[in-house]
């Protein structure tokens, strides 16, 4: 073994040698300077890395090396070190001869001889990757927190017991909070009492594992609207236990409500669809019983026994024709049919009926001389009973329902954003509870409803019935004092007159009429009824069978006066085809549409398709005998 050898075994000269050496093969960069700053000593590494020769480091001075920017730190440094102080930590850029900064970490110290300061050494070591790498992973750091801050995702780290750590901008938007709230709640203070249990199984899940878990839960927002949110949460672990969560969410709220609207329309879609045909199938049955009734009638007198019973049951039967117009709401359908109506009379019989049995005086007032309107009676009927069932249903306890109509004259500069014009104003108020502001704001959207038994549908069938018929419905409510609905409709230019019966029966012309109906009952009812008014009838159970006998008959030299066609033939062609090849063989051909499907645009657009009037059904001999009367001129 060889024996080591210490520095009392060198000479001085070869010591200086040796701890030059030692110094020169330190990676460290070393230098040495006066109480003026002139360089006395430098290292090898001291050289390499900042480029300069034994003749420049003569002519420097060490603050010719250091950045502008450090000079002022440098020199309080020298000053304090001059002063007997120990830097154990600095930091500042060195200036390299090529002129690149070299970023440095040193600690420094003074050596005194007879009490005086002679030299300070410093020993620094190159930062310059540790400097890059933290500025890099500081400008990362920013840009995730940008990101994390404007990002319009739900973000948010939850503690292992729950409480926020971070949420972003986009979290207290979406729940209402501000941070300082935050600061004070746990992830299950905002989970909905319905959703608790999944979501704590599901929280104890995602610090157990390591791996994303999809989520998909509600919170309550601060104000108590309920957010549907859905994303994914991961746990951040170290040395094998969870530190906190990460979860990234989105609002998917409108989504939700988009996706259950979508599913309830199609499942109305699919009712209208069932609905539209049962409708029809039930009027083609109604017009049958309707049809006997208004015969049976006809035939017994007015003081028999029968004549109340049948009125009885023409009564339940025009009920079941209204259950049919609620089956049709449901139905895809075109513009309302209108025709010139008393409005008043209309009115009393729709608040009426749905208030029989009930607790509620029903008390009218009418402008005398109220304008007539144009209206589909069956729609305008829905939409009053609608109105007047939730009144019904608001006073429980009864007291009065009052129901006016005025005329009124509106410019253009009024609020409801109606054409100027002629309007009638039907309002109708009762004495509930009333409606909050905010449900006022909703309670024509489809599907919203305060009831629990509600399907949100009434108020806006009934408002989109106004629009059809280019009116308007309204809301105004005070909470505890009632409610009032306004109802605008525009005002026909004529005058409304009944049809007395009297008038109806000198109409008939004893013509020759041809029925076109796919069912052998309404056939049959039809013709007794068109022959009891003194026509001449053929019947059809399809357009191509109706197109032969029209042929016939017209080359017959006994052309038919008119054509009374069901638009809806299964298998066979329907009454618009029907019309149109009449309408090619005799151009002054008179055709009558009528269907069990109210509905159906042609009936609401007749004259578009070269009918001249229509006659939907269930309808009665009354009914009938108008139609014919408006369609052939007397004496024909």
């Amino acid at each position: 073994m060889s024996p080591t050898i210490t520095s009392k075994d060198l000479t001085l000269k070869e010591q200086v040698e040796f701890y030059s050496s030692l110094l020169d093969n330190c990676s460290d960069l070393i230098h040495s300077v006066s109480p003026e700053g002139k360089f006395l000593y430098v290292n090898q590494a001291w050289r390499d890395t900042l480029g300069y020769s034994e003749k420049d480091i003569e002519q420097l001075s060490l603050m010719d090396i250091i950045d502008d920017k450090y000079r002022k730190k440098c020199r309080n440094i020298f000053n304090a070190l001059i002063g007997g102080e120990r830097i154990d930590r600095n930091e500042t850029l060195f200036i390299t001869k090529d002129g690149r900064r070299i970023a440095v970490e040193g600690r420094c110290r003074t050596t005194y001889a007879n009490g005086k300061a002679v030299s300070m050494t410093g020993i620094f070591r190159d930062i310059s990757l540790q400097v890059k790498n933290n500025l890099a992973l500081g400008e990362s750091e920013q840009r995730f927190r940008t990101l994390f801050e404007n990002s319009t995702e739900i973000m948010q780290m939850v503690a292992t017991d729950g409480h926020f750590l971070h949420i972003n901008a986009a979290w207290l938007q979406a729940f209402g909070y501000n941070r300082k709230e935050v600061s004070k709640l746990t992830i299950f203070d905002l989970i909905a009492p319905d959703c608790q249990g999944h979501c704590e199984k599901t929280f104890q899940q995602v610090l157990a594992e390591d791996r994303v878990h999809p989520i998909e839960t509600t919170f309550i927002a601060k104000n108590g609207d309920r957010v549907e949110i859905e994303g994914s949460a991961v746990a951040i672990f170290k040395d094998g236990a969870p530190q906190y969560s990460q979860c990234i969410f989105r609002d998917v709220t409108e989504k939700r409500k988009m996706e259950e609207e979508l599913l309830k329309a199609q499942k109305l879609e699919s009712i209208g669809v069932f609905a539209g045909g049962l409708a029809h199938d039930f009027n083609n049955l109604l017009t049958a019983v309707l049809g006997n009734i208004s015969l049976a009638r006809e035939k017994v007198a007015k003081n028999s026994p029968h004549a109340g019973r049948l009125e009885k049951i023409e009564t339940a039967t025009l009920r079941a024709k209204g259950l049919t117009q609620q089956l049709l709401t449901f139905a895809r359908g075109g513009a309302p049919i209108k025709k010139l109506s008393g409005i008043a009379d209309l009115v009393k019989d729709s608040v009426d009926f749905p208030l029989r049995g009930s607790n509620i005086k029903q008390q009218y007032r009418f402008t005398d001389d109220l304008w007539s309107a144009e209206v589909d009676e069956d729609q305008l009927n829905q939409v009053i009973q609608n109105l007047v069932i939730n009144a019904r249903q608001a006073m429980s306890e009864g007291g009065n329902f009052g129901v006016t109509g005025t005329n009124i004259t509106l410019g253009s500069d009024h609020h409801t954003g109606l054409k100027p014009g002629r309007y009638l104003l039907l309002t109708f108020s009762d004495q509930g509870p009333g409606i909050s502001r905010q449900d006022q704001e909703r309670i024509f959207d489809p599907y919203f409803s305060r009831k629990e038994s509600g399907s949100g549908l009434g108020l806006a069938v009934a408002y989109a019935i106004m629009k059809k018929h280019d009116g308007l419905i309204t809301v105004d409510s005070v909470p505890g004092k009632g409610t009032t609905f306004s109802l605008y409709l525009p005002a026909a230019r004529k005058r409304f007159k009944e049809l007395g019966k009297q008038h109806n029966e000198d109409a008939a012309t004893g013509g020759n009429i041809l029925i076109m109906d796919d069912e052998k009952i309404v056939r049959d009812v039809v013709g007794e009824m068109l022959n009891f008014l003194g026509y001449a009838t053929c019947s059809a159970e399809h357009g191509e069978q109706a197109i032969m006998l029209y042929k016939k008959a017209l080359a017959n030299g006994r052309p038919y006066d008119a054509v009374l066609m069901d638009l809806t033939i299964p298998g066979g062609m329907g009454g618009k085809e029907t019309m149109a090849e009449l309408l090619e063989i005799d151009p002054e051909a008179k055709g009558i549409a009528s269907s069990g499907y109210a509905n159906d645009p042609i009936m609401a657009h007749f004259n578009e398709y070269g009918f001249k009037d229509v006659i939907p059904k269930p309808y009665q001999m009354d009914e009938l005998r108008a139609i014919l009367a408006r369609t052939l001129p007397a004496g024909s």
